[in-house]
């Protein structure tokens, strides 16, 4: 476990894909003269290495071992040949520019681009569009489940701000009633935000303290949670607070129910609270406080998957036995070295 101030992140998912777009398109850009799939997933592995902020940084190594596994699988469907024969590459991606477009058949047979440049345009650069696609589209995806999991009159428990689950609720409003208990969290305080914006939409939401979860949770049918990652055991990292939550709601067997974009998924394994953690600030902790002398707080608690009842992604739905199907489909073993 690291002891040190935490630090913003610099990149969101999305803006770290942008960023990668740009740093292909720059002319400096540190590939090969004739780069081959190989030199440019490479070349994304380097640049998620430098831009990833710290050892808690999972967003950015994720979307870019996202981005490589659909290089991977485009240029396989696509017979593109993966050697250092730059000619043999150049005409297997030609063959596969021919079916697929009249315009980039005229151009490779002209000769008016070169062999790197039809790898970057035609497979690099749209796998990367994919995978923002796939980002923006990922709650409307989720939120497809929403009517199925609510009965009418249930109440349901909230903790620490999620669009993912602000979305979830709308959706599920469209056809159910439901109340909604949002805990505030005794840290970062977003909780009062989180309350404000649901009742903005009619919801029936009520705010309550942290130290109240054991008080209310024989009130609960569900609980609905963010996530920061989910781990390849089928636990999970979220907001301090969150361990807390999921033991109280197994002792009163109310069901744990994590929204998430499967780009939070995280090819780790965590043993316990310190595996994946740091100590942070106090202030960071507790901003409001005027106290200088503070416990040193965490980053993160470490839910393990017994707590879980049911993670559902944009890719569907799984338990926390079964998530590790998602990993193999989602991710390439080759690349969890990032």
């Amino acid at each position: 476990m690291n002891t040190q101030k935490a630090q913003p992140r610099l990149y969101s998912s999305k803006e770290s894909l942008l960023a990668l777009k740009a740093h292909l398109s720059a002319k400096n850009a540190k590939l090969p003269k004739s780069p081959t799939i190989e030199d440019y997933i490479t070349y994304i592995k380097k640049l998620s290495i430098r831009l990833k902020q710290g050892p808690l940084d999972f967003w950015i190594p994720n979307v870019y071992r996202r981005v490589i596994q659909v290089i991977r699988l485009m240029s396989s469907e696509d017979g593109f040949v993966q050697n250092k024969d730059k000619e043999k590459n150049f005409k297997a991606l030609g063959l596969t520019i021919q079916r697929s477009s009249s315009r980039s058949k005229t151009t490779i047979e002209t000769g008016a681009e070169t062999g790197s440049n039809a790898i970057q345009q035609y497979v690099i650069l749209p796998a990367i569009d994919q995978v923002l696609e796939e980002m923006e589209a990922h709650s409307d995806d989720i939120n497809t489940f929403a009517s199925t999991h609510f009965f009418t009159n249930e109440v349901l428990l909230v903790y620490e701000y999620s669009t993912t689950v602000l979305n979830f609720l709308l959706s599920a409003k469209k056809t159910r009633n439901f109340e909604i208990i949002v805990l505030e969290s005794e840290t970062e305080n977003l909780g009062k935000q989180f309350a404000t914006d649901l009742g903005k939409h009619q919801l029936n939401v009520t705010l309550t303290p942290f130290t109240n979860a054991y008080a209310i949770m024989q009130r609960v049918n569900k609980i609905l949670l963010g996530v920061d990652a989910i781990l390849k055991n089928g636990g999970l990292l979220m907001h301090p607070g969150t361990y807390a939550i999921c033991v109280l709601a197994k002792q009163f067997a109310v069901p744990v129910i994590v929204l998430s974009g499967a780009h939070k998924l995280t090819p780790k394994y965590a043993f316990d609270q310190t595996t994946f953690n740091e100590l942070v600030s106090p202030l960071k902790i507790n901003p409001n406080s005027t106290i200088e002398q503070m416990s040193i707080g965490i980053t993160f608690d470490y839910v393990p998957p017994e707590y879980i009842s049911l993670y559902i992604t944009n890719q569907g739905q799984y338990t926390p036995q079964s998530i590790y199907q998602l990993f193999s489909d989602f991710y390439n073993v080759k690349d969890e070295d990032i």
